[in-house]
């Protein structure tokens, strides 16, 4: 029999499990009942801050979404955005900040396993990815020994998949001390016509599981990823995937040449909450329902209950809706890869999505309520104190002196050991690569028209003035892909901040995609998706709101971007001019020794 839950007991798993009192109120009186264990599990994913967006999703929609070019906006697995030549380019930037905190390795790898995810479930075949990175001060022993797990377990998964990492930003910051922020982003080119959907159809359709067995690792990561980190975070390893690229790469293959001929109607990467994304996103985008039999699911290890099925988020993990008539084929063609596939439940019907596990309904829920009805949570904001009056500092005695301080400050010093650990050129696309430009450039095939890609974020600035600060981010995307010869088209973001019930950085939220929303506006440029990652807070406090800003910008010919570097005997000339305030630079900020001194 199905635990029947008492109201007392239901109140207190779900706040064990991350659901506000209010939340429940709302889950009880649209089901008429107490809800289940496994559904309390269901929601408690679903409605968490990194799924669900109830703390942004009211900001976000005032954001520019679209374009001529715009194929597939938010909501989408990733932005597609028409590049020319018959050709879109699929991007997208995800964060993984708090799994890389507790398991660096892993946390970055599964970070850019989970992006590339989102790409090929749009349909596209990967081609680049890039990162943007914050770690506190390299002095401090915890924070090297966190920046060489990032950087091993970018470099671990995109090398052995066979991507190309071609550039992205690391900034060093004493604020970012035990809670490192790690922003992957990922493209991928695509036939226009060739688009995927997520919205399941198809009433009898075969509902099938394909990729890795379903293990223990990652359970509740979505609700892991929107809570705040405490001072010892070995107890959370759980909450942290564990990524396989060589199998990836082969479910890569396996997924992209399964094609509508061969029965495709609808596929989902399982990233967030697993099974339970997939299959309720799925549903809810389709308007029918899903019968799932949750013994059928492979699994790693035995006697895993239906919540632990549900919501593990184990990696290399796909559902794909196919027509009934194709399911055998279907299946002997993906096991033809050597990947896992089983037929798991049906479309059916009615909107409800209903999963048993050995014989016993365990879950029975509108699909829209479980996607689409987490209360908004528009939290109080307070008036951001003014700005600090820095300390005076006089002009170098020394400039020459000064330079070399500059020049050996962490993150202005040469970076090359860092990202000399990715492969830039895998593919054969790569036109400019990190030590190159200052933005990538990559070609379209069969072309000498490309496009180039750019990540970049600055915490100070946004300390600063969050407003301002983000529209400055904006404008050095814009600025980064005209110094590679690229107009921008479309971006994608990554907006990384403190804890939204704070009142300040609640404030500093909606004053950083107020800035957003204008200076796009001002542009006349669509944001095409992204991420939003809040509670990045450490015993030591908030993080600086730090918007990490993706740029696609468009490449005439290939042939003619602009070198980076200098050559003998030329001139330099400098184009506009705004002083803005001093301490917000490096100089200033070694100069005063505030906090972020030597970024």
């Amino acid at each position: 029999m199905v635990e029947q839950l008492s109201s007392t007991d239901a109140a207190t798993l779900a706040r064990a499990m991350g659901l506000a009192d209010d939340e429940l109120a709302v889950i009880e009186a649209q089901l008429g009942r107490v809800p289940t264990r496994s559904e309390l599990a269901v929601f408690a994913g679903m409605w968490s801050e990194h799924c669900s967006y109830k703390s942004t999703r009211h900001l976000l929609a005032t954001l520019p979404r679209r374009s001529p070019r715009v194929l597939a906006g938010p909501g989408a697995h990733a932005g597609v955005v028409d590049v020319g030549e018959g050709w879109a380019v699929a991007f997208k930037v995800e964060s993984h900040n708090h799994p890389s905190a507790v398991e660096p390795y892993q946390g970055a790898a599964t970070g850019v396993g989970g992006i590339l995810r989102d790409i090929i479930a749009e349909g596209a075949r990967p081609c680049a990815v890039m990162d943007s990175l914050c770690f506190g001060m390299p002095a401090e022993p915890q924070n090297r020994r966190l920046q060489r797990g990032v950087v091993a377990g970018i470099a671990g998964y995109g090398n052995a998949f066979g991507v190309p990492n071609v550039g992205g930003r690391t900034a060093f910051d004493a604020r970012y001390q035990g809670n490192p922020l790690v922003n992957a982003l990922a493209a991928g080119l695509i036939r226009p016509d060739a688009l995927r959907t997520a919205a399941a159809a198809g009433e009898g359709n075969a509902v099938i599981y394909v990729g890795a067995r379903t293990g223990r690792d990652g359970i509740l990561g979505a609700a892991f990823a929107s809570t705040e980190l405490g001072a010892d975070t070995v107890e959370d390893r759980p909450h942290v995937q564990v990524g396989d690229p060589f199998s990836g790469k082969k479910l890569m293959e396996a997924c992209l040449g399964f094609t509508p001929q061969a029965g495709l109607v609808a596929c989902q990467d399982m990233g967030a909450c697993g099974i339970t994304c997939a299959i309720t996103e799925m549903s809810a985008a389709g308007g029918c329902g899903m019968e799932i039999e949750l013994e059928r699911v492979p699994l790693r290890e035995a006697g895993m209950p239906a919540a632990e099925i549900l919501l593990s988020e184990s990696q290399e993990r796909f559902m794909f809706v196919v027509r009934a008539a194709d399911e055998q084929a279907a299946l002997a063609y993906f096991r033809g890869f050597g990947v896992q596939a089983e037929i798991v439940g049906r479309v059916t019907a009615g909107g409800r999505v209903r999963v048993c596990h050995h014989g016993e309904l365990v879950v029975d829920l509108p699909a829209e309520l479980v996607v689409g009805g987490t209360p908004s949570r528009p939290w109080p904001t307070a008036e951001l104190p003014p700005a600090p009056d820095y300390p005076p500092f006089a002009a170098p005695a020394d400039c020459g002196a000064v330079l070399l301080e500059l020049l050996g400050a962490p993150g202005i010093t040469d970076l090359t050991p860092l990202w000399s650990h990715y492969d830039q050129t895998v593919g054969n696309r790569t036109v400019r690569g990190p030590a190159q430009a200052s933005a990538a450039v990559l070609r379209l095939p069969g072309s000498t028209r490309g496009f180039a890609l750019t990540l970049t974020g600055n915490g100070e600035w946004c300390a600063a003035d969050p407003y301002l600060g983000t529209q400055a981010v904006l404008a050095e995307v814009a600025r980064n892909l005209a110094c590679a010869g690229a107009e921008l088209v479309a971006i994608t973001d990554g907006l990384n901040l403190g804890s939204p019930t704070d009142p300040r950085e609640s404030q500093r939220l909606t004053r950083v995609i107020a800035g957003l929303k204008e200076g796009l506006e001002r542009l006349g440029v669509p944001v095409t998706g992204g991420n939003v990652s809040l509670y990045n807070e450490s015993p030591l406090g908030a993080i600086p709101p730090t918007p990490m800003i993706g740029g696609l910008g468009l490449v005439a010919d290939v042939t003619r971007v602009p070198a980076a570097g200098l050559g003998a005997g030329q001139r330099l000339a400098l184009l506009g001019w705004a002083p803005g305030e001093p301490s917000t630079s490096c100089y200033g900020r070694l100069r005063t020794g505030l906090p972020g001194a030597g970024r």
